[in-house]
């Protein structure tokens, strides 16, 4: 391995919930909504996700960042943006349709491999997004668009040493067991209180009281009812998108 392959950048990589149960048209359009809605977080940032090396998988983005880009502007601005930006997009949309992600972030080791990015670094990334929290927290807040976990590296280096705008009490610590990985991540979920989320079983650190989470800015929620006819389900009422059947896909979460 050259030294040229070998350098530390930002990992980030996201997920929808319950994509697989979508039928194809809806996942055609979750997908666009997908790269909209972080695309449109990384212009708010101030961000060029043209710059970054972008893995498309469906309902998942894996991005390798440019090595000098700006830690706390990622984890904090960039984070808060999606969470406004999912809030927004979500207001109106009926729970079959809603753009819920789940998002992981470490820094580490990059290393240029012939199908992709392997490396001790990028599994952590993948057991972060893929834990038992991450998936509780969208089950426990349906109202909750984004989960954020961020490896322990970022928490200790970033969060806890106050150089973005959330607490240390924002977050909670969590244990990520995943096939043969064993470790810890930080968690917190948009809009809701992430100690309150139901870990029964699960080892977690006791957080000290946690500070009050505000929801993301953006335009206040609005309760939507959604009728179906026929068996039909309505997916977007602010487009009267409907969709004539129920979706048939095997859910792969």
């Amino acid at each position: 391995m050259s030294q040229a392959d070998f350098r530390r950048s930002l990992l980030v990589s996201c997920d929808l919930r319950k994509y697989g149960a979508a039928d194809d048209q809806l996942q055609r359009i979750l997908q666009e909504l997908l790269v909209q809605s972080l695309d449109r977080a990384g212009t708010a940032a101030g961000l060029d996700r043209s710059s970054w090396h972008r893995q498309p998988l469906g309902d998942e983005e894996f991005a390798v960042l440019p090595s000098d880009s700006p830690e706390s502007t990622v984890v904090d601005t960039y984070v808060r943006a999606l969470a406004a930006e999912l809030h927004s997009l979500n207001r109106y949309r009926v729970p079959e349709a809603k753009v819920r992600m789940r998002m992981a972030i470490h820094h580490g080791v990059v290393v240029d491999g012939a199908n992709g990015f392997p490396g001790r670094d990028t599994v952590l990334l993948n057991r972060l997004l893929s834990s038992h929290p991450a998936h509780q927290a969208l089950e426990d807040f349906p109202n909750a668009d984004l989960v954020l976990i961020l490896s322990e590296h970022l928490y200790d280096t970033l969060v806890a040493a106050g150089h973005t705008t959330f607490e240390p009490t924002d977050f909670r610590k969590v244990d990520v067991t995943v096939k043969s990985f064993s470790g810890h991540g930080w968690m917190w979920v948009a809009g809701a209180d992430v100690h309150a989320v139901n870990l029964t079983g699960a080892a977690t650190t006791k957080p000290e009281p946690a500070a009050e989470v505000k929801p993301p800015a953006g335009p206040g929620s609005v309760t939507q009812h959604a009728v179906a006819s026929h068996g039909g389900t309505v997916y977007q009422a602010g487009n009267d998108m409907t969709i004539g059947h129920p979706a048939r896909g095997q859910g792969r979460r």
